[in-house]
């Protein structure tokens, strides 16, 4: 994306939107916040005829959402209960949490990954907020997130649609700890750290299928960080990524969650699986580079390794050390 004076404005305004949204408390004011940010994203995504379909299909669907959002809000003043219903679907519809998820997965493969990381982790922002104000819980849609972000990221080949069915696969850990403190916000800040480096690198590399891990001529420093940094996605102890998913993990226990605690452990286990899978296809023997060729690291691969393997032996230290 060209950071020209207009794409400029259009990130600020959409960025307003977002700080409205989290700043207000009148439900009114946090829609027009959405809203804002809504049609300032969408010009930002349009681009030829793939980006202009991607982008009229982003605004059906959102606009849906905001129509249900206004119902919500008209229940809500009439006193009908059923406003927690409605106002926790069009929010999930917004962010694409499972079962609402389809129309995501069928604009990603047009976007940029710099638009790929705002959709996935800016746009999310406020309506978690919002459902974070409901004070409910959201057992199924957690579990919906679990089992499509998992079993169904096993057939694909596209890394942009595999990085979506991943952070579908995180929303059910983000709604999960929706109401513990706040802890979802730690996760979406360490989860969107991950991502960035991850898509920097995707970015940098030109990596949009998976076959393109095992056809490079990528320095063996370049795939080591690169397999990192997908493990701590995965959340692979003791990388940066495992923490969040420790905290909440600890949580589950206290509040003695087990059904949950359970499912998340074992839709982990697939996650790691479709990870790992993209980054053995680098090391096996097909591969143009020589496994003995470790060359200097570049300033990103060697701050993100550090970075992914340090963030939490060091708290655990930290902590022991208290």
């Amino acid at each position: 994306m060209k950071f020209n004076l207009t794409n400029i404005l259009l990130l600020y305004m959409m960025m307003m939107g977002i700080l409205l949204t989290v700043s207000s408390n009148n439900w009114m004011m946090m829609w027009s916040g959405l809203e804002i940010s809504l049609m300032s994203f969408i010009p930002l995504m349009s681009g030829g005829v793939i980006g202009s379909e991607s982008s009229m299909k982003y605004f059906i669907v959102q606009s849906i959402s905001s129509a249900m959002l206004i119902m919500s809000i008209m229940f809500m003043i009439s006193m009908n209960g059923m406003y927690y219903f409605l106002m926790t679907v069009s929010l999930s519809m917004k962010m694409g949490v499972a079962p609402f998820h389809n129309w995501i997965l069928s604009m990603i493969s047009s976007l940029t990954f710099f638009m790929l990381f705002i959709l996935l982790t800016l746009m999310k922002i406020a309506p978690l907020v919002m459902l974070s104000y409901l004070n409910s819980y959201y057992d199924l849609l957690i579990f919906f997130s679990l089992m499509f972000g998992s079993i169904f990221s096993l057939n694909q080949n596209s890394t942009r649609k595999l990085l979506g069915y991943s952070s579908i696969y995180n929303m059910g850990y983000m709604l999960s700890s929706i109401n513990m403190n706040y802890i979802w916000m730690m996760y979406l800040f360490i989860y969107s750290t991950i991502l960035l480096v991850l898509v920097l690198m995707m970015s940098k590399l030109k990596i949009n299928y998976l076959n393109q891990f095992m056809i490079n001529e990528h320095s063996m420093s370049m795939k080591m960080n690169l397999w990192v940094t997908m493990l701590s996605m995965g959340g692979m102890p003791p990388l940066m990524g495992f923490f969040p998913k420790f905290i909440i993990f600890q949580m589950m226990i206290i509040k003695k969650m087990f059904l949950l605690l359970l499912m998340m452990i074992l839709t982990s286990l697939i996650v790691m699986f479709f990870y790992i899978r993209m980054v053995i296809l680098s090391f096996i023997n097909y591969s143009m580079v020589m496994k003995h060729n470790m060359k200097s690291f570049t300033k990103i691969s060697f701050w993100s390794f550090m970075m992914n393997t340090n963030f939490f032996p060091i708290l655990i230290l930290l902590k022991s050390l208290n």
